[in-house]
């Protein structure tokens, strides 16, 4: 399976397709497959590259601590060595976390940015202290014990409930992640610094993409990164929770698809 050693980790990473090149961030506890169906959609036109976060997937699972800012060097140093000097980024949740963290410490790397589901300001103190005793009952006592509570954050209800087979799927995938390495990368999600006062240098065409129902980073902060990113458009997608490209892939992929057709 391709690797990259990069920022004294090993990085995994697949790609499919050819042309203009397209790097796909997912968000904690997920891993390059949540962007299956955006990747058969883009590959078509695109170089549709996935990475697998420090932590994550296939990727090296390092026991020590660290922050968004060193994930962020890891798929800016990355890119680099796949020979990609500009691609446009498309970020979840921790990926557009990182899509715009790479946007201001490397903006000659970023054509464009599709953020969807994240934040800029720092996670509240009553959901930091949920989500770290999720990742210390993880780490100490299995995925099993936190995955209906994780299950219930990341997706709607309506999702949960009217896509049983879908809801299972992302279950059992949640089960199977590195305990450690996710627990390490919750502390650097709930952790993070405050950018919300830096984002309006980004000048990139930026796309905001949430999910109307999202509960982990709800609708007010996506319309606070619109409003401080010039220029940038802000979609709602209806009845979706935080997972948006899970839950309603069709829409999405068709709204990323449109964004970067324009920026071109």
């Amino acid at each position: 399976m391709p690797k990259l050693a990069v920022n004294d980790t090993q990085i995994h990473y697949e790609e499919k397709g050819a042309g203009y090149p397209v790097v796909l961030l997912h968000g904690l506890t997920f891993d390059r497959r949540m962007w299956e169906h955006q990747v058969e959609g883009l590959s078509r036109s695109y170089r549709a590259i996935t990475f697998d976060l420090r932590g994550h997937g296939l990727s090296a699972s390092p026991d020590t601590e660290y922050d968004l800012d060193v994930m962020t060097e890891d798929v800016y140093q990355a890119m680099r060595e796949l020979g990609i000097a500009q691609a446009h980024v498309v970020g979840l949740s921790m990926g557009g976390m990182i899509g715009m963290r790479l946007a201001l410490d490397h903006p000659e790397a970023v054509r464009s940015l599709v953020l969807l589901d994240t934040s800029a300001e720092p996670e509240p103190p009553d959901r930091a202290a949920a989500y770290e005793a999720m990742a210390r009952m993880l780490r100490e006592q299995g995925p099993g014990t936190v995955a209906d509570g994780v299950m219930s954050v990341l997706f709607s209800s309506s999702f949960l409930l009217g896509q049983p087979d879908k809801a299972k799927r992302e279950r059992e995938r949640f089960l199977g992640v590195d305990c450690i390495g996710v627990g390490n990368a919750t502390c650097a999600v709930t952790r993070r610094k405050d950018i919300s006062d830096r984002i309006h240098k980004i000048k990139v065409p930026t796309l905001v993409i949430v999910g109307e129902m999202d509960a982990a980073t709800p609708v007010e902060e996506s319309q606070a990164i619109q409003a401080a990113i010039p220029g940038s458009r802000l979609e709602i997608v209806p009845s979706a929770g935080h997972m948006t490209p899970i839950e309603k892939p069709e829409e999405v992929s068709q709204l990323i698809v449109e964004f970067l057709s324009s920026v071109s």
